[in-house]
């Protein structure tokens, strides 16, 4: 005969509240008697997070994307100045990650989208320039003033000098980006179109992370900025050069380069050349020749003769005899200008 179970017990040694001590409980609560709050740490404070910006500085992940962009803003503030015939400042603002979809949902329209495509990357990025800068570049570089510029129509549509223009703007902004990237990737930036209205311009799906770096740029009384807008999955490949910090601490110049450089030079080998002199002979008079005759060349004996250092014309020296062979003994250097011992 099985046992019989104690009320408040079940099988397995788990504790069952009895309908009593559950009246008992409920009693107790409403008395006041049992603390149902418990008060959360003072420390503790819930914060708002927006999940759809994810915006994070660049320059940490990807410090040789700083190094990149000082060398481009260096090269393209010399291009732009000779453009304009101005003084120019261009300098790097900042550079963060953006959805891409974050990023067109700012943009106005009119706008001025050009797209450029990378290669050998898989992708394409966007210059965006504000329309209001291209006007007044433009004015600039045609003899015109901000006042011609003010008083331009927003309608989005471009004449075709204008057209025209972006993409000569785009062609010196792109080509100065080259010669930035040449010393960590070899990497080809080709203009495809321009575009005015965002919702034409699709690089990436609206959800993928895009980074964009602003560079400011000013002339007198115009300012204004550029964008550059590059998909981060198509640095994905080059990714490891862009963080590694080595190659931030070798992109500085090393002291020991000129050293090492001076050394090496140094133990190159050259190749020397006199040159006796020139005869013009006749296709007779060469057919004729034997031996034992004698060519008079274009040269006295007692003329110095050019030595030249790997093809060119570096000293003047005469001929001579040392240790029983042929040698030069040299009188003078030539130098650029073509004096001789000027340098002496």
């Amino acid at each position: 005969m099985a046992d019989e179970k104690e009320p408040g017990q079940e099988g397995g040694g788990e504790k069952i509240l009895s309908q009593s001590e559950v009246d008992t409980l409920l009693n107790a609560v409403k008395d006041g008697q049992v603390d149902t709050e418990s008060a959360a740490p003072a420390s503790s404070q819930a914060q708002a997070y927006d999940f759809r910006k994810q915006r994070k500085l660049v320059r940490a992940r990807l410090p040789g994307l700083k190094i990149i962009h000082d060398r481009f803003q260096r090269s393209f503030r010399q291009t732009m100045s000779g453009l304009v015939r101005k003084v120019v400042a261009v300098e790097t603002l900042q550079t963060e990650m953006y959805r891409y979809g974050e990023w067109t949902s700012g943009l106005p329209v009119p706008s001025c989208m050009s797209i450029v495509r990378l290669s050998p990357l898989i992708g394409q990025s966007i210059v965006s320039l504000e329309p209001t800068f291209l006007y007044s570049l433009i004015d600039n570089i045609f003899g015109g003033g901000r006042a011609g510029a003010e008083g331009k129509r927003a309608d989005g549509d471009f004449t075709t000098i204008e057209l025209k223009m972006i993409q000569k703007l785009i062609g010196y902004f792109v080509s100065d980006l080259e010669k930035a990237w040449s010393t960590v990737f070899e990497l080809n930036f080709e203009f495809v179109r321009s575009e005015t209205n965002p919702e034409y311009v699709s690089i990436v799906a609206p959800s993928d992370v895009v980074i964009v770096t602003d560079f400011g740029i000013s002339f007198e009384d115009v300012s204004s900025k550029i964008q550059l807008v590059m998909p981060l999955f198509a640095l994905d490949p080059i990714k490891q050069l862009l963080s590694d910090h080595t190659f931030v601490e070798q992109s500085q110049p090393n002291p020991n380069w000129k050293i090492w450089i001076t050394d090496s030079l140094s133990e190159s080998k050259l190749n020397l050349k006199v040159d006796l002199g020139e005869a013009e002979l006749s296709m007779r008079e060469v057919l004729s020749l034997k031996k034992g005759d004698s060519i008079q060349l274009d040269r006295y004996v007692v003329d110095p003769l050019p030595l030249e250092v790997e093809g060119v014309e570096k000293y003047l020296v005469r001929m001579g005899i040392s240790s029983g062979q042929q040698a030069v003994q040299i009188e003078s250097l030539i130098t650029e200008s073509g004096i001789p011992g000027a340098d002496d």
